[in-house]
């Protein structure tokens, strides 16, 4: 007797999972340890628990976006800020470009031009100069003579931002690894099953009309059940469709 119309890629993650359910029922009680042969019932109910430990942690990952705009934010504030300091150095007023001095200097020690640095370099240089401009009377004291604290602060929210996309980028790639693992589980269950659903065949044919073929009977059940299901979620669209037109 043949299992029927079973295929791992015609099923979501939710259908997969009900038919994993499905099939440890029905196979509970039948004595694969007493056959002398691999656990089958084993093998199946542990790819089952971790597919559905996977999916319930994918439950919880919410949507992320790249860091390329803030990267551009954090790069053309921080050129303003050069650039105004640079133009306050060619100034008439001696100790507006004194001050003007003292924080290009001052961006020199944490890096001239960190918007050609690595992300990473910008966020560790760009905390520790934002920091001295605070801290330091000196800095302190040109941002207040050049009136540029608005300009400084521009430099620290896009600081702030560059390093809450690129955290926010480091969960995309954690998405992406985790869709990876679902599919790895998905390919772990349906390997199990088959492994299972082959042997169900073959030692059906060599008997016939006993246990095997009971359960083969309940499995194709449980996929025709799920192949009603996606026949009337299919028409159920078709009609929402038809219904917006």
């Amino acid at each position: 007797m043949k299992i029927e119309g079973f295929s791992e890629s015609r099923f979501r993650n939710a259908e997969f999972v009900s038919l994993g359910y499905d099939v440890l029922k029905i196979t509970k009680g039948y004595d694969w340890v007493g056959l002398g042969i691999p656990g089958f019932y084993i093998g199946v109910e542990t790819g089952l628990g971790n597919l559905v430990g996977q999916l319930n942690k994918l439950s919880t990952v919410s949507e992320t976006a790249g860091a390329e705009l803030a990267d551009k934010y954090f790069n053309n504030a921080w050129r303003a800020f050069k650039l105004i300091c640079l133009c306050y150095e060619l100034h008439p007023d001696e100790e507006k470009r004194t001050a003007a001095g003292v924080l290009i200097n001052l961006s020199k020690t944490h890096g001239y031009n960190l918007h050609q640095e690595s992300w990473q370099e910008q966020n560790a240089k760009g905390k520790m100069f934002l920091a001295d401009c605070e801290t330091i009377p000196e800095a302190k004291a040109a941002i207040e003579k050049l009136g540029i604290k608005e300009i400084v602060d521009n430099v620290r929210v896009a600081m702030e931002a560059l390093i809450e996309s690129i955290d926010e980028r480091s969960d995309k790639n954690a998405d992406q690894k985790r869709e990876n693992d679902t599919k790895l589980f998905r390919n772990n269950l349906a390997e199990s099953l088959d492994g299972m659903f082959k042997y169900m065949e073959s030692m059906s044919s060599i008997s016939a009309g006993g246990d095997l073929d009971s359960i083969i009977k309940k499995i194709n059940e449980s996929i025709l059940k799920l192949e009603m299901s996606q026949k009337m979620r299919g028409s159920r669209k078709s009609e929402e469709l038809s219904e917006k037109e």
